[in-house]
């Protein structure tokens, strides 16, 4: 049986076991991850993302793992989806849902995976919280160390799917944040003039962590209000003001682009929704 290792078990590691699987030739497939769940990924997991922050896919746009990302959706209770401010008649392919929900997707999928491999004839070793710290060919295959084992795992074939390389959060200050993820995401700021660098979507992510610890957002009867602060602190000085800096184009922080991508088509633009 051949052993192979999958190191990082995000969307990637996830995908690479999903195809390992539906080939059907029995493996022994060993999962390292050095966060506490596999199956998760940086970018979805509420460790690193705010409950805000919208995944810029949706369920048409997700390969399946055997079930769609909106099956998977439709199948939970109502009280699931109503803890998550889902509600299951507005559900559909084209929507844009927070980030965390797509993690328990990939959560969930990657459980039923090492279920259904096991049945089948699979050895499925998960490491969680266990880091790779190096690896190594050998003249018996190739070694993978952990922090975790004082003797690496020798295997005959490895995929290395370890994600997102952020800058050193050393780089880091109480006033710049090389990105969202160096310590941004748990700084209380101040109300204060923000500026980001850059409109992509980590630009959108880095104004929603600001911003969300100032005051809510919120779509009412078809006029969507980007933030508004609690009313104790609308007062001017009282809340953030975010500037973003951009090379072209209009405004962004669309709760679902798609739809302002429609209104485009069949009505005039409201101001700030379909041009610059």
């Amino acid at each position: 049986m051949k052993r192979i290792a999958i190191v990082g078990v995000g969307p990637t590691g996830i995908y690479t076991f999903y195809e390992l699987v539906k080939r059907g030739e029995p493996l022994a497939i060993t999962l390292f991850e050095k966060e506490a769940q596999a199956g998760v990924g940086m970018p979805y997991s509420d460790d690193n993302t705010a409950a805000q922050m919208l995944a810029n896919i949706a369920s048409i746009e997700i390969p399946p793992i055997d079930l769609t990302y909106l099956q998977w959706l439709q199948q939970q209770s109502d009280d699931w989806l109503a803890a998550r401010g889902l509600e299951r008649h507005a559900l559909h392919e084209r929507q844009f849902l927070p980030r965390v929900i797509l993690g328990e997707y990939y959560r969930d999928r990657f459980l039923y995976l090492v279920e259904r491999a096991r049945d089948v004839g699979f050895v499925i070793s998960v490491c969680e919280s266990c880091e790779v710290t190096d690896i190594a060919v050998q003249p018996t295959g190739i070694a993978i160390h952990t922090d975790s084992a004082a003797d690496p795992v020798i295997v005959d074939l490895v995929a290395i799917a370890t994600g997102h390389l952020w800058p050193e959060e050393e780089r880091a200050s109480r006033q710049y944040f090389p990105s969202p993820w160096t310590g941004l995401m748990e700084a209380r700021i101040a109300p204060c003039r923000v500026g980001i660098l850059g409109t992509s979507l980590s630009a959108i992510d880095a104004a929603v962590a600001v911003v969300a610890r100032h005051g809510v957002f919120h779509t009412e009867d078809d006029k969507n209000d980007p933030f508004f602060p609690p009313s104790r602190q609308r007062s001017a000085g009282d809340h953030p003001d975010v500037t973003p800096r951009r090379a072209a184009g209009g405004r962004f922080l669309l709760p679902d682009p798609v739809g302002a991508a429609g209104d485009c088509h069949s009505r005039r633009p409201r101001s700030g929704h379909c041009g610059g």
